[in-house]
């Protein structure tokens, strides 16, 4: 029997590119006290920074090959941007499931 989708661990593509591995290494360890933010502002209503920070978020993810992060990522931020405060809450809750994956295929960071 596979494992329950939150157990799965997602892994970046860039994951036996050397040059990557402190990118990856840098955005993994940061990634829970970054969807801490996000969280924070959006509990906060504060959409511009909700903006702000999912732009960010994005961007890195992009640097680093997380696929399903960078499109879950992009739903929130054009959410936020459109002011859609449920739709942003959906996609937050979905990214601090991935966040976990993520962090459950990087090595050593959970």
């Amino acid at each position: 029997m596979a494992p329950p989708d939150r157990l799965t661990p997602i892994y970046s593509v860039h994951t036996e590119d050397p040059a990557k591995t402190a990118a990856i290494d840098e955005f993994v360890i940061q990634l829970a006290e970054r969807i801490d933010h996000l969280q924070d502002a959006e509990s906060e209503g504060d959409m511009d920074r909700l903006v702000e920070l999912a732009e960010s978020l994005t961007r890195d993810a992009e640097n680093v090959g997380y696929a399903d992060f960078i499109r879950v990522a992009q739903t929130a931020l054009d959410a936020a941007r459109d002011g859609k405060v449920d739709e942003a809450h959906e996609a937050l809750v979905k990214l601090t499931d991935l966040s976990h994956r993520i962090r459950l295929g990087h090595r050593g960071s959970l």
